[in-house]
């Protein structure tokens, strides 16, 4: 049997990156794998690729949340299918580097609530199944160097949210274990993905303790390192060779 057989994942941010090959993991280890993405086309090869390479049905759904009012999240096509979900992985939260003083209101609200409350209503919207079913499994992505409070020039509002889904997990972990349920979060380093420039690879390249992006799949790895073992439990993994702003 397989490790996930029978079990539901849901990914959150699924058609690229990070979130698409963590969905691909899931798929090969007997998950029921449903995915949430932006991008249709991306969705569309990533599901032909997974049904050929893991002889196993997937689920697409094309969503831009930058482009929905966060009040109808509940209201969205697969949100029934979320919330029953015994695996959520939320690969998700739209980056902003902008000064301080240079951040309108629009920004703020926008940048928080993508980056904190959407995962975080997620994470609200599973648990009752989950908590029936006394197993569950959620994990989240932050950003890089937010594992704690810290002090940030261009990309305030994006780091504050990131930090501060280190409090839901701990809090989830906490509250929820006597269910069986896990939730950890991964802070990566700067992982190199397909979205990422040749030009932006060499500059974040040399911001690298060994001047190099870290690997996707050093990432994804972890990822089912963490989603496997119950006895993991409220852990913000760092993946990131111990970078620091300071020693860039």
């Amino acid at each position: 049997m397989k490790l996930f057989e029978r079990k539901k994942v849901f990914v959150i941010g699924g058609s690229g990156g990070i979130g698409a090959e963590l969905s691909c993991l899931l798929a090969a280890n007997g998950a029921e794998t449903y995915i949430q993405g932006r991008n249709k086309v991306k969705l569309q090869k990533l599901k032909e690729r997974i049904e050929s390479n893991y002889k196993t049905s997937v689920k697409i759904f094309s969503c831009d949340f930058e482009k929905i009012n966060f009040s109808d999240i509940n209201k969205l096509e697969f949100y029934d299918e979320l919330c029953d979900a015994d695996i959520l992985c939320v690969c998700y939260g739209p980056f902003l580097q902008k000064n301080i003083d240079e951040m309108s209101i629009e920004e703020w609200e926008s940048t928080t609530l993508l980056n904190y409350a959407l995962p975080g209503f997620f994470v609200t919207s599973v648990l009752k199944n989950m908590k029936s079913k006394m197993w569950g499994r959620i994990l989240l992505f932050g950003g890089t160097g937010t594992s704690f409070r810290n002090e940030y020039r261009t990309n305030i509002a994006y780091a504050g949210a990131k930090t501060g889904l280190g409090v839901l997990v701990q809090s989830v972990a906490s509250c929820y274990s006597k269910y069986g349920i896990t939730c950890n979060a991964i802070l990566p380093g700067f992982t190199e993905t397909e979205y990422i420039s040749e030009k932006e690879k060499m500059i974040l390249s040399e911001k690298m303790p060994l001047k190099s992006m870290i690997n996707i799949k050093s990432v994804t790895e972890s990822a089912l390192f963490l989603l496997k073992n119950p006895d993991l439990n409220g852990v913000l993994m760092k993946i990131d060779r111990g970078w620091s702003p300071y020693n860039s």
